[in-house]
């Protein structure tokens, strides 16, 4: 695993000198430190020693009081705010395990971050080689060095399937350990891993630890995993390592302050440096108490507190908090009056406040952001704080106002999430209606999980149509077919089915067909229609047998939470008409003062007027279709339409004689307009194209970093 020792012990030796003369490393004086988190330290410079001598350890960057600080070449500690993005391991065509991202990929977004005015990026787990060999030379050129904060991602299926830390004669911690200490390797340029399925490996030579702000160890951890590692271990209460220790600690605590000290011990023994440490948390399990929360059973359950992980005094870098915080969940976050209080409220800022001021530790979110797409998954107290629905313009200005929250509540800094839009996502309203072996491989458009970034992977080489009203997309085009008084054009990318109509727009249903044997008998079977009826109501309706929203609420998956009532008649394969198409949003809601909040849906169905060229000035990434004159462009999400895997020519099947959610091929969606009708194909894809935009939001949160 570890390559090159002696080698390495001399390269050490030189780079510590180097860093003294320069000033950039310092010592701490141990003679001016307290135990437990609240630390003092010298600001002398003092020289940076190699070898494995403990009261002579190299740090460049320390927590103080409630900030992080940086050393700088005059040897002087400076306050700085970690502002920056998470960096995710996916792109369009890969999950992330596969590894796709390529080393110029990562340096063309390192330039586009920086250029942002970030100043940290944050890595969930080990990546490849390739990430830190692009971070080391983009570093060694740039005027301002990009800084990152590294993590290490446990085994998700390891913690479903023993749901305790210590099963399995401690299966879940020793591994947490190893890895702890691994990714210390990884940062320092030491380590050859073997590549495994979904994991990360290679040989790793780049040396990027003087760029390391900080690590965040672990992932957001579920309710029973704390709950069962607490219940079944309870005779561990008490943690005592060479770094830190434990105060008043759960089980769980203790498993956490094990892996921590794994990490900080092995860096210092092996590279005599330190770098401060926290693990990763989220509102579900913080340490407050959250009366308002209507879900208290789930999301206030059990806590996981970083006061109860102290440093002792030889943890010269120190300690923080990390969490992800999000104004849409859980629900405390829309409802629980002790986070009402302001006028009007701000129960985001307001939670982030109390957060703080539990703390002795610098806070830092280290996620916090809002999706801007088509589909909706959730409501916040504010509209503008949707988990989805929302344009390019108005994400940027959530973001925006998220990070002067977390900044003003008194948080040492903030990470949106993410960089870079994930197609292999997915949200827990649409996710039984896809299948998630080629989730990649298409864009879905439904999905408020897929579009968190500010790089969006725009679908195709080159624009396929740009819904503006402008016709000259469709030059050469011949119609799919003609009525008397509109002719109809049809094209498709890894995204959306595209229409363009001429003629008659102002009152006009086409309708369309893709599963034989079913659909509305007066429009020849067809399972869907689509009505432009002006900029306000325009929608796509669903034959309500092909109504997969409600099947799964009131047949299917989800029929014995009596969430949506069954209405007579209307699943009947006779049914001639069309009805609304929604999307479900949330479950009925208890509140803490016995207010009962009815199912929430939204009608997913009914179209949005706007301009989709992200060049013009009334852009409007959020639009669906766009009238000017006698032209009328649209673009359809596949989902919208049940055709669940395009790239395979795949949709939805019968819903009532399979009793689940099973696909079937077709060959293609028969259109039809006043009579006339016409069978619309295209070719299937076993990799998508695409290609790189920056969003607005990302220039909107740019403008608002270049003033700070």
């Amino acid at each position: 695993m570890k390559k090159w020792k002696n080698a390495l012990t001399s390269v050490m030796i030189l780079a510590a000198m180097v860093c003294f003369v320069s000033g950039c490393w310092r010592q701490q004086d141990r003679n001016n430190t307290k135990t437990g988190n609240e630390k003092e330290f010298s600001d002398s410079p003092s020289s940076a020693q190699s070898g494995k001598h403990k009261e002579h350890t190299a740090y460049s960057f320390r927590t103080w009081k409630k900030k992080f600080q940086v050393c700088e070449k005059d040897g002087k500690w400076k306050d700085l705010t970690p502002i920056g993005v998470n960096i995710g391991a996916g792109k369009p065509g890969a999950f992330p395990g596969d590894f796709a991202i390529t080393k110029n990929d990562y340096m063309r977004w390192f330039q586009q971050i920086s250029e942002m005015h970030a100043n940290v990026i944050r890595v969930y787990t080990i990546l490849m080689p390739e990430f830190y060999e692009a971070l080391a030379e983009f570093n060694a050129a740039a005027l301002e060095p990009l800084y990152f904060m590294q993590g290490v991602y446990n085994n998700e299926e390891d913690i479903s399937n023993l749901c305790d830390a210590y099963a399995e004669d401690g299966k879940i911690a020793k591994d947490w350990v190893s890895l702890c200490r691994t990714i210390v390797d990884v940062v320092h340029g030491n380590a050859e891993l073997e590549a495994e399925a979904g994991q990360a490996g290679g040989l790793y030579t780049a040396d990027v630890s003087e760029y390391l702000c900080g690590w965040i160890l672990g992932i957001e951890w579920e309710t029973a995993f704390v709950v069962n590692t607490n219940k079944n271990n309870s005779q561990k209460k008490y943690f005592e390592g060479k770094y830190l220790y434990t105060e008043q600690a759960s089980p769980f605590e203790v498993f956490l302050a094990e892996g921590l000290d794994a990490c900080i011990s092995y860096e210092a023994e092996q590279y005599n440096m330190q770098h401060p440490a926290a693990f990763a948390n989220w509102v579900t399990t913080d340490p407050l108490d959250h009366p308002g929360e209507p879900n208290r059973e789930m999301e206030d359950a059990v806590s996981v507190d970083a006061e109860h992980i102290k440093a002792k005094p030889e943890m010269k870098a120190g300690l923080f908090a990390s969490y992800h915080v999000y104004p849409y969940y859980p629900e405390m976050m829309r409802y629980a009056p002790e986070l009402m209080t302001e006028k009007p409220p701000n129960p985001y800022k307001h939670y982030l406040t109390d957060l703080n001021d539990y703390h002795t530790v610098p806070v830092l979110i280290s996620e916090f952001g809002v999706p801007e797409s088509r589909g909706i998954t959730h409501f916040a107290k504010d509209k503008g704080f949707n988990q989805g629905g929302l344009n390019e313009q108005q994400q940027g200005e959530a973001i925006v106002s998220m990070l002067e929250d977390i900044l003003q509540s008194g948080c040492a800094g903030g990470y949106v999430f993410i960089w870079q839009d994930e197609w292999f996502k997915r949200a827990w309203n649409t996710m039984d209606f896809t299948d998630p072996e080629i989730r990649p491989y298409w864009c879905d458009v439904q999905t408020s999980e897929e579009f968190f970034g500010l790089l969006s992977f725009d679908p195709g080489e080159k624009p396929v149509c740009i819904v503006d009203g402008d016709a000259s997309d469709w030059e050469g085009e011949r119609p799919l077919l003609a009525s008397k008084d509109t002719e109809l054009y049809v094209k498709s990318d890894e995204a959306y089915i595209y229409l363009m109509l001429r003629g008659k727009n102002d009152d006009i249903r086409i309708t369309a067909d893709t599963v034989k044997g079913q659909g509305n008998a007066e429009y020849n079977g067809a399972d869907f229609a689509i009505d432009i009826k002006g900029e306000n109501e325009s929608r796509v309706m669903v034959h309500p047998y092909y109504d997969v929203n409600y099947w799964l609420y009131t047949t299917g998956l989800y029929a014995s939470g009596s969430v949506l009532k069954e209405q007579e008649g209307y699943a009947d394969p006779q049914n001639d008409t069309f009805a609304p198409i929604y999307l479900m949003l949330n479950r009925p809601v208890l509140l803490s003062d016995g207010t009962l909040v009815e199912t929430e849906q939204i009608e997913t169905g009914r179209l949005h007027h706007g301009n989709a060229d992200p060049d013009a000035e009334e852009y409007d990434s959020r639009a669906d279709f766009y009238i000017k004159d006698n032209v009328t462009e649209v673009r359809l999400p596949w989902l919208l339409l049940n055709i669940s895997k395009p790239n395979v020519k795949m949709c939805i099947a019968d819903l009532y004689a399979h009793n689940e959610i099973t696909y079937q091929a077709i060959s293609g969606i028969t259109f039809m307009i006043d009579g006339a009708a016409a069978s619309y194909s295209w070719e299937e894809w076993n990799k998508p194209a695409y290609r790189e935009r920056l969003k607005k939001s990302y220039y909107i949160l740019q403008d608002y970093l270049s003033k700070r």
